[in-house]
């Protein structure tokens, strides 16, 4: 089967007719009885919270597609109170919920997700000491991504990933959506909550451009130190920011901006032309003295900027 990311996606003004064409679709792809979320975005070309969104809940969805005998309410599947159950048969649970969505690990939303089991993630966790030990219990893998530190860095690359994308600042539900990589559980937890990380964002943005006037004072002054009574000046080991063919985070983050997050070339966008991947270009190529600057970097697409090379364009 085709994974979602190599699937263009539909655009964000589709018509609710054609969400039910492409839950549709996908349903016939899925081997199982049920229609789980997970499993759904899995393969799909629209996110089911999108699908949520229009019809009121995902139990709607199914049944505005005639897929209502594949929702997870059937007897076999209603939810049973937490407390009448032993350990084995919540590891059951678990066991089940991995062969539904067809993983050798399942995450805490996962668990939410598909659960038969009216009884919350954290008390499950709880009861096993920890997820870690629950997934032990029942025979699967712990996944790559418990309890991974991101650096500040990922965050603020992941954030400024999901900006671009919908061409504007992303609310807390969508750090959650494609194209996020980090969940909006591990924003809170570590910048205490989603608009704490969006500040921190803008502070890194702004500390970015201190930086590098800093950084320009001191190397000025270290000539000096060095050399009081000569006219020539040391060359600076550190090139400025301009000087640099790297393009930091701040710099890229204000190109975007400046260019309403659309190629220049051809104004397509991520937020209405899905698939579309935008490219910070130099309009001076770095190899022909072009400077790293807002002035010259402009906003491409990945297919304008492609066979450019080392062209200079007016």
């Amino acid at each position: 089967m085709t994974r979602k990311f190599e699937l263009s996606r539909l655009a964000r003004n589709c018509t609710n007719e054609e969400i039910i064409v492409e839950v549709k679709r996908v349903a016939s792809l899925i081997k199982k009885d049920v229609v789980s979320q997970v499993v759904f975005n899995k393969y799909a070309k629209v996110s089911s919270s999108t699908a949520r969104k229009r019809f009121g809940s995902w139990k709607k969805v199914l049944i505005a597609a005639g897929l209502d005998h594949r929702y997870a309410d059937r007897p076999e599947f209603k939810k049973v109170r937490s407390r009448k159950l032993t350990d084995e048969e919540i590891i059951a649970e678990i066991q089940r919920i991995a062969k539904i969505i067809e993983k050798e690990s399942i995450t805490l939303e996962e668990f939410a997700t598909n659960s038969s089991i009216e009884m919350h993630p954290e008390s499950v966790r709880r009861r096993f000491g920890s997820w870690a030990g629950l997934m032990e219990k029942a025979g699967l893998k712990l996944s790559p991504k418990y309890h991974r530190r991101y650096s500040y860095e990922e965050y603020f690359e992941n954030l400024l990933n999901v900006w671009t994308y919908h061409g504007r600042q992303p609310v807390y539900r969508e750090i959650d959506e494609y194209p996020s990589t980090i969940s909006s559980g591990a924003y809170e937890g570590r910048f205490g909550s989603w608009r704490k990380a969006l500040e921190a964002f803008v502070i890194r943005m702004n500390k970015d451009e201190t930086e590098n006037n800093e950084e320009a004072t001191v190397e000025n002054k270290s000539v000096n130190i060095l050399e009081p009574k000569k006219e020539t000046k040391l060359k600076n080991t550190i090139p400025r920011a301009e000087d640099r063919r790297g393009i930091n985070l701040s710099l890229r983050y204000k190109v975007l901006i400046r260019d309403n997050f659309r190629c220049v070339r051809c104004g397509r966008s991520p937020a209405t032309n899905p698939g579309v991947e935008l490219q910070i270009d130099h309009k001076n190529p770095f190899s022909n003295q072009g400077k790293t600057s807002l002035e010259n970097l402009e906003t491409k697409c990945k297919e304008c900027n492609l066979g450019k090379g080392d062209r200079y364009i007016e």
